[in-house]
Formats: structure tokens, C-alpha cells, sequence
């Protein structure tokens, strides 16, 4: 019988020896670079921004500031935060989530959904908007909602936030503060062409309408 040659010997014992499992990966800090949300930094690392949230332990609409710091966990550390966090509850992107509103940032808001969490307008515009929104869904399979946590209602500072990062060229067009109808909460900026055709299409019964201003397609707003 011919023997094995050591080489063959050595490849075999390796081709049967068990796989050395390597060190598992941990969080990894990243930067908030200008324009990014919770939920763009989540979708990137294809992670629910529940998920990213209940990591960091903060909100889902959080507000992100240019420079901050968030922590992007493994799956397994994310499933483990939520796990150990049941208040962050699942939405389905399809309809209004089923979790008690945070409250109003200033009295008298409504609350709309949105996926990154309860976005506000004034009352009479957000019972306007999830209205808009019903009919969409039915006629064109459509959602509707916010780009993102300040594409609804808006505070003062926000819009000063905006400004200041369109004047610096680092964002899209936005108005001095105290002078976006974001503000009073009767704007919305759509997140996609798609959802502002719809609203060209029937937004006129719902008081939906009117471009802002020449090139900002996503921007309506609410005129009754």
C-alpha cells in the first residue's frame, strides 16, 4: 500500500479539523455627517432605525446634530437592545403604527406617521394629510409621508439648523427661520417624486398643493 505523502496527510487533516470561529464583531461609532438622520444611517447598515434607536437608547425621530456620534450595533447586539427595551415598537411602513404618540413638541400639534417615528402638523392639516394618504393608498398603492424627522413640523432652531447647512452648501434650499411654513406645521416635504405626483393628483380635495418654490418639488403645503 502507498503512503500518504505528508503533504496529503497535512491537507486532509486540515480539510476535516473544525473552523476556528473568529472574534465577533462589535458596535462601530460613526460620525453624523450633515443631512444624515437615524434612519439613513440605519438603512445604510441595513438596520431598523428601531433597532439603531434602541442601541443608542434614544428615540426614534431623534434628532441628529453634524459631528454627533452613533453607535451602529451587530445584529445581534441590536436584536439583544431591543430584546431588553420592549417600548420601541415595530412599524409597518403601510399603515399608522399602533404605539401610543410621543408627546407634542409644541401644544396644539397633531401627530402624522412617518417610518422614523410620529412626525406633527397642525391638527386640521394633519387630519387633512392621513386622509390624503388613505385615498393614495387605495387608488395608487402609494404611501405618503415626511423625508425625514424635520420634514413635517419644524421648530425655530431646526429651520435655523437647515439654514444655516444651505448657506453653507451643504443642504437643500430652506427659508430663514420664522419664515417656513414648516414652522406653523403646514408643510410637508414628500420623500419621493412619486408621492408628489399623487398629491398633484388629488391633493387639491384634501387642501394639499402648491411647490414652494421653482425646483423643490418636494415641498407641499396645506392651504385651507
Amino acid at each position: 500500500m502507498r503512503r500518504r505523502g505528508i503533504g496529503a496527510l497535512l491537507l486532509a487533516g486540515l480539510a476535516l479539523a473544525p473552523a476556528i470561529p473568529t472574534s465577533a464583531q462589535a458596535a462601530l461609532p460613526h460620525i453624523v455627517a450633515p443631512g444624515e438622520t437615524l434612519w439613513s444611517i440605519s438603512a445604510a447598515n441595513n438596520l431598523t432605525t428601531r433597532t439603531v434607536a434602541a442601541y443608542n437608547g434614544v428615540s426614534e425621530d431623534a434628532q441628529l446634530l453634524a459631528g454627533q456620534t452613533i453607535e451602529v450595533p451587530t445584529v445581534a447586539e441590536g436584536e439583544a437592545a431591543l430584546a431588553a427595551n420592549p417600548q420601541y415598537t415595530a412599524t409597518t411602513g403601510t399603515a399608522p403604527s399602533t404605539a401610543a404618540p410621543v408627546a407634542a413638541p409644541i401644544y396644539g400639534l397633531a401627530p402624522i406617521w412617518s417610518p422614523w417615528g410620529t412626525l406633527y402638523l397642525a391638527p386640521a392639516a394633519a387630519e387633512s394629510w392621513e386622509a390624503m394618504r388613505a385615498e393614495s393608498l387605495r387608488l395608487y398603492g402609494q404611501d405618503l409621508y415626511p423625508d425625514g424627522t424635520m420634514s413635517a413640523y419644524r421648530s425655530y432652531d431646526e429651520q435655523a439648523y437647515l439654514y444655516d447647512l444651505f448657506l453653507a452648501g451643504a443642504g437643500a434650499p430652506a427659508n430663514p427661520p420664522g419664515t417656513s411654513s414648516h414652522e406653523t406645521g403646514l408643510a410637508v416635504d414628500v420623500a419621493t417624486p412619486e408621492m408628489r405626483w399623487v398629491v398633484d393628483q388629488i391633493g387639491a380635495a384634501y387642501g394639499w398643493g402648491k411647490v414652494h418654490a421653482p425646483g423643490e418639488w418636494w415641498h407641499v403645503d396645506y392651504l385651507w
